[in-house]
Order: C-alpha cells, then structure tokens, then sequence
C-alpha cells in the first residue's frame, strides 16, 4: 500500500525536471555576459542533479527493498545505502574540483536540486490539515 509520503516522493521526480530546466536557464542567463562560462556553470548543475536524481532512484527501490525484509538487517543496510550515496556524492565532487570542464560549487548546487524539488512538491501538493477534522 502506497502512503501519502511515497507518492509525494514519486511526484517529485516529474517536479526536479523543469526545476533543473528552469535553474539552468537562469544561470546561463545570469553568468552569459559575466566572465564566467555559463555553460561550465549549466553543465556542472546538470551534472550534480542528474547525480542526484540518480542516488535518491537508488535510495527509493533501496527503501521499496528494506521494507520486506528482517528488521534487524534492516538498520545495517539503511546506514551501508547512506554512506554508499554520500561517499558517491563525495567523489562527484572530487571529481569537479580536479576538472578544469566543471566547477565544483555548481555541482554541489545540482546535488541539493532533488531535496529543494521535495521541499517545493511538498508545498505544491500539500493538503489543508484544518479542514480534515470536520
């Protein structure tokens, strides 16, 4: 049975899309006639959410997993799942920092893009708890 926090989990993967879409377009615009290359700058925000969308996919079938099994393996492999994401999150970074191609605080920007996605499906689809005890 699917509860209303996974759904609005799914939701945000249609939403993180044309946030992506929406933020890269303004940082071109916004570093186009700068002396920074906006398309270094679009390119490693693209990186970082892709990423990002890539490791929070593998976090949800993780969790879809986890719930079937025993609870007390259940613990040692949500915390495997978290370092594994973090560590891959970790060398995403290093990676940028030694590419002359990519700049590391854009990639880092790209990584948060899933987490604002959720805070701004959450808003969007959030559902008015005053009228629920009527």
């Amino acid at each position: 049975m699917m509860k209303k926090n996974d759904n609005l989990y799914i939701k945000t993967f249609a939403v993180v899309w044309p946030y992506a879409l929406v933020v890269s377009l303004g940082l071109w615009l916004g570093f186009h006639f700068t002396d920074f290359d906006g398309w270094t700058i679009v390119l490693s925000f693209i990186l970082g959410t892709l990423v990002s969308v890539m490791m929070m996919s593998f976090h949800y079938r993780s969790v879809l997993k986890q719930v079937e099994i025993d609870y007390t393996k259940l613990r040692r492999l949500s915390v495997r799942n978290y370092f594994i994401r973090f560590a891959f999150y970790g060398l995403v970074l290093v990676i940028a920092h030694f590419n002359e191609g990519l700049m590391m605080i854009p990639v880092f920007v790209g990584l948060t893009s899933f987490k604002v996605a959720l805070i701004i499906t959450a808003i969007i689809f959030r559902e008015d708890d005053t009228h629920a005890e009527s």
